[in-house]
């Protein structure tokens, strides 16, 4: 049987809808983002390890997945880069984050992500740094991952750990329950003490470094949760 392309046009009107609008979706999505943190009160959890980061350049910011979209909107419009899968849904987040003046890379696990690495250190002298999930795109949820840690070990860029606590949120209904602030709420950003991985690293010694930045990160989310008064 011979294939045949379809029209747009020749679908239901309903299916022809979304299809039309979903290219204007991660545009909607970026100006969402935008919108609802602007609304929102902002204090700073580790003003001095804040400082500190700032003066080394490039850095990795490190940040558990529930934080992906407030963290999104603080490290905003500075050109940093980030990592993104090379599923349907890493599409619609690339063309997103490029919205919020960041330069995407797309790799996951065994699918290009070793690539995407390498693209990204080559890319860091041009710019500020790059934003980097720890515990991945699917989790488990606040495990960390070693992909981070290779990237801090081959770059030479330090690990910038850095959460968030919302007083007033929507928790999705996801594997990392992403955290979606409720308009006006109080959101604190916390950040923790750099970490470095030394070029040379022994795989004991990057595990040493993985367990630290799982804890250190643990440990931030809670006081930025204490900080606003959130529980949860």
């Amino acid at each position: 049987m011979a294939s045949r392309v379809f029209n747009i046009h020749e679908l239901p009107m309903k299916r022809r809808n979304i299809a039309a609008a979903a290219p204007a979706l991660p545009r909607l999505a970026a100006g969402f983002l935008r919108l609802l943190h602007r609304s929102c009160r902002f204090v700073t959890v580790g003003e001095e390890n804040m400082r500190r980061a700032s003066e080394v350049v490039p850095r990795i910011a490190g940040f558990w997945h529930f934080s992906y979209p407030t963290l999104l909107y603080v490290f905003r419009d500075h050109g940093y880069l980030t990592l993104t899968s090379r599923s349907r849904d890493g599409e619609f987040a690339a063309r997103m984050v490029r919205r919020l003046g960041y330069f995407p890379f797309r790799g996951s696990p065994g699918k290009g992500g070793a690539a995407a690495l390498k693209h990204m250190i080559a890319a860091f002298k041009e710019c500020p740094g790059c934003g980097f999930v720890a515990d991945g795109s699917q989790g488990p949820a606040l495990v960390a991952q070693k992909g981070l840690l290779f990237l801090a070990m081959y770059s030479g860029a330090p690990i910038m750990p850095v959460s968030i606590g919302a007083q007033g949120c929507w928790r999705l209904p996801t594997w990392d329950k992403t955290v979606i602030p409720m308009p006006f709420s109080r959101i604190a950003v916390s950040y923790g003490p750099l970490i470095k991985v030394e070029r040379n690293a022994t795989p004991a010694e990057v595990e040493v470094a993985r367990l630290r930045l799982e804890r250190t990160l643990n440990e931030i989310t809670i006081l930025a949760r204490k900080r606003v008064g959130a529980f949860a």
